[in-house]
Parts: structure tokens; sequence; C-alpha cells
């Protein structure tokens, strides 16, 4: 007899994990570019999202030179620690490690001289 009561009150035990489940994500607000110059450093900062995503953290605005505002690269990282944080809080709090890299402002060449079209 318990036994049944236990199956019963477990036949939708399966649903918990699906319900209590969400994503994390970092937004990093910038245009996109590619070409990283070796001199370029990175930045870091370590972001903490609550309550299985539920509370975001605030969008990552990198200060870079508005006169060209460009990204040579971000890595979003996860140590052991913040994994093992996660699963002792049962994923109530979420750490990640952002680092990105602003271009740097190179401007545009103009020419020195017109040819005249006659």
């Amino acid at each position: 007899m318990k036994t049944h009561l236990f199956l019963r009150s477990c036949r939708n035990c399966w649903l918990l994990p699906l319900l209590l489940t969400s994503c994390m994500t970092t937004h990093v607000m910038t245009e996109p570019d590619s070409d990283t110059p070796d001199n370029v450093s990175y930045a870091d900062t370590t972001l903490t999202a609550y309550f299985w995503g539920l509370k975001q953290p605030v969008d990552l605005v990198p200060p870079c030179d508005p006169r060209f505002n460009h990204l040579n690269g971000v890595t979003v990282r996860s140590t052991f620690g913040h994994y093992l944080l996660l699963t002792l809080t049962l994923g109530i709090v979420h750490k990640q490690r952002v680092q990105w890299a602003c271009a740097p402002y190179v401007p545009i060449p103009e020419p020195i001289g017109q040819l005249n079209n006659r």
C-alpha cells in the first residue's frame, strides 16, 4: 500500500527538473569586429545571475572609444569554483567571468588630393 502511494506521488516528478531549469546569458552591447592587434589587453569582470536566471546581471557595456566602438574579442568562462557554487546553491547563484578587448581607434585615411575630371 505504501509503495503504491509513493509511486503515485512521484509520477510527475520528472516535470520538476524541467520547470526549474533556465538559461543565464551575458549580453555584451557593441558592434562586432574581428581584427585583434597584439597590443590590445583584455579587461574582465565577474557577473552573477540569481534564482535560476530569473534575475539577470546588468548588461555589460564596455567602455570602448565612441569614435570606433568595436570589440575584438569576448570570452565567457566559468571556473570549477563557479560550478561548485552553482551546485551547492542548487542553481540559485551562477557566476561567469567575462573578458573583452576594445579595438583601438584607427582613423580612416582620406585621399591627399583629388583628380580633376575635364
